[in-house]
């Protein structure tokens, strides 16, 4: 794991609100407290509004697999799955980096997009 990561990473609570298939329970946020990463409104279930936050390629930002498994939580939380998958997948490609967790376990950045994917192809076996 890339440990010069790991003060800038903080995963928080779980989506309280999350459709029937299960949205990524782990919520990114880094530095201030929204991070530019859209996790007070995935938090509150304004998933379309985290959306349209975090759709936007970002210069210095487009391959942040904070930004992108914040993104993949939203697209879970509006029911688009196959756009949600695409944004983990494109996370668990990115540049790896350490984050710290709720429960203060260290993770790797990839091994949360690699979650992500798991609940979500859970969910479509479910159906």
């Amino acid at each position: 794991m890339v440990k010069g990561a790991v003060a800038m990473g903080l995963i928080l609570a779980s989506i309280a609100s999350a459709p029937a298939l299960a949205a990524s329970d782990e919520v990114v946020v880094v530095g201030v407290p929204d991070g530019e990463l859209a996790a007070a409104s995935l938090l509150a279930g304004r998933y379309e509004k985290a959306a349209d936050r975090l759709a936007a390629a970002w210069p210095d930002g487009a391959n942040d697999p904070a930004r992108l498994i914040n993104l993949g939580n939203a697209y879970v939380g509006l029911g688009r799955m196959k756009d949600a998958r695409e944004a983990y997948v494109a996370a668990r490609f990115a540049p790896d980096s350490a984050l710290l967790l709720a429960n203060g376990a260290e993770a790797s950045s990839r091994e949360v997009a690699r979650r992500a994917l798991g609940r979500l192809e859970a969910s479509y076996a479910m159906r």
